[in-house]
């Protein structure tokens, strides 16, 4: 029975796989990426994109459109986002990692599981022209996130309770407007990530490594809450990066804007704590350890155009690729020397959008829009529990209401239409023993769809 020692050892080591899995879903596109930077542009499902919007909030996607406004421009605006998202299958040990009686033997708990919350997403940008040619601009905001939260004794506790994931971003850029046709703009971003992600310890597992079936009752337990202890990882770091953007205005009635958002190298450092596992023996596995891993978030590149088509409808539409194919594993090391892989396979992503706004008078203005977008996991044996992500169709209204020549306000909501994610939890191995350590398989689908509720003012300080 000794297949069984490298249990704990395991749960250690994929504690800080869970988060890294966590951060690089939400970066740009595909996954629970937050796009939400701009309630003006989510009115078209953010077609605008990089061809701008009359609004500070246009620098995230692409820093040169800020030479579109003029004088001092500040722009503060949330979103509160309710993801609604129900787990309905079983959790079973792998078969592939474990030999009878265990392998294939079904884990005890709840089959299904309701994990949606709301939450707030705040984004804020500043912008300020010094001259006809140069801008400075500043933006600061949450590019990716996360929460979801399982019940205790759902079927796979073994691979996620608890996700939770805030991301603040500091983003300063220059723009240079060459002449009336062309602008150029460049920035550079400093990122922090900071996460906390929580799962069962399966103790009655553990017990196999010690006492055999058949022995006294005490130790044979596995799949059952009875000796479960909880694993606990607490992660954080700054990554750098920089973006690029280009716009065209070969008319007053047609913009064309190009944006590049490059790679961020974060090397998550982490604590992996383990409490819970009762004496005399499995409490031998509680303790804490520090664990690190280096990664590199994918670099994003957008295509976007605007067309005034009379002076009260324009049309608008965008296309961005993420290079998601270059994340081909998570290479992860404890404290201890001790090391996993876990293999992705994860493919580059696209989204589409198209949208239209309708000048209603000179106090309204009027949006809508729907999108495509992609997710970057290609099979169900590569989606996690922390993260049950997959593509999305977006349909979204807004509004901006302009009170004066200084003061306006954006209104904006979206209903976003999931494909019903399906998992087959996918194994790691630790190449130090060479041993498949993916002892927990969560098999099932979700039925998920997200809400977006968003507002935002506008002022423009001379």
């Amino acid at each position: 029975m000794g297949i069984y020692r490298p249990y704990i050892r395991r749960t250690w080591v994929c504690g800080l796989g869970g988060l890294v899995t966590l951060v690089s879903l939400g970066v740009k596109a595909g996954g629970f990426a937050l796009i939400e930077q701009s309630v003006s542009s989510m009115g078209t499902a953010y077609a605008n994109g990089s061809a701008g919007m009359d609004d500070a909030s246009t620098m995230f996607f692409n820093p040169a459109s800020v030479t579109r406004l003029e004088g001092k421009n500040a722009t503060g605006g949330v979103h509160v986002v309710h993801s609604d998202v129900k787990f309905s299958g079983k959790g079973t040990y792998n078969s592939d990692a474990l030999p009878p009686p265990l392998g294939g033997a079904p884990i005890q708990g709840k089959n299904n599981d309701d994990l949606g919350f709301t939450a707030a997403v705040p984004h804020g940008a500043y912008s300020q022209q010094y001259n006809d040619q140069l801008w400075f601009g500043l933006t600061v905001n949450g590019p990716f996130g996360l929460k979801t939260k399982y019940d205790d004794n759902w079927v796979g506790r073994y691979n996620a309770i608890e996700s939770d994931l805030i991301t603040v971003n500091i983003n300063p850029s220059l723009a240079y407007k060459i002449n009336e046709t062309v602008s150029v703009g460049a920035g550079v971003s400093a990122l922090y990530a900071d996460g906390k992600l929580t799962q069962a310890v399966d103790g009655g597992l553990a017990t196999a490594s010690v006492v055999p079936p058949g022995n006294p009752p005490f130790y044979w337990a596995p799949g059952s809450t009875t000796y479960d202890g909880k694993a606990k990882l607490t992660g954080n770091d700054w990554g750098y990066g920089f973006n690029l953007g280009l716009l065209l205005e070969p008319t007053d009635r047609t913009r064309i804007g190009i944006a590049y958002r490059s790679k961020v190298d974060l090397t998550i450092k982490g604590n992996v704590d383990v409490s819970g596992l009762p004496p005399p023996i499995l409490s031998a596995g509680n303790g804490k350890q520090n664990a690190k891993l280096d990664l590199t978030l994918p670099d994003s590149l957008s295509l976007s155009g605007l067309q005034q088509l009379t002076p009260k409808w324009a049309i608008m539409a965008d296309v961005t690729w993420t290079n998601w194919s270059k994340l081909n594993s998570l290479d992860i090391e404890l404290e201890d020397g001790s090391k996993s892989v876990t293999p992705l396979q994860w493919e580059d992503t696209m989204r589409y959008s198209l949208g239209v706004t309708y000048k209603y008078n000179d106090t309204w203005l009027l949006r809508t829009g729907v999108a495509y977008d992609e997710t970057p996991i290609p099979k169900e044996k590569y989606r996690t529990a922390r993260i049950p992500g997959e593509d999305r169709t977006w349909l979204a209204l807004g509004a901006n209401y302009r009170y004066d020549s200084r003061l306006s306000f954006d209104l904006g909501y979206a209903h976003l239409f999931v494909d019903d994610p399906k998992i087959n939890s996918s194994d790691a191995y630790d190449p130090t023993t060479g041993q498949t350590t993916g002892y927990h398989k969560v098999t099932g689908n979700y039925d998920a769809s997200v809400d977006i509720f968003s507002a935002q003012v506008n002022w423009r300080f001379n």
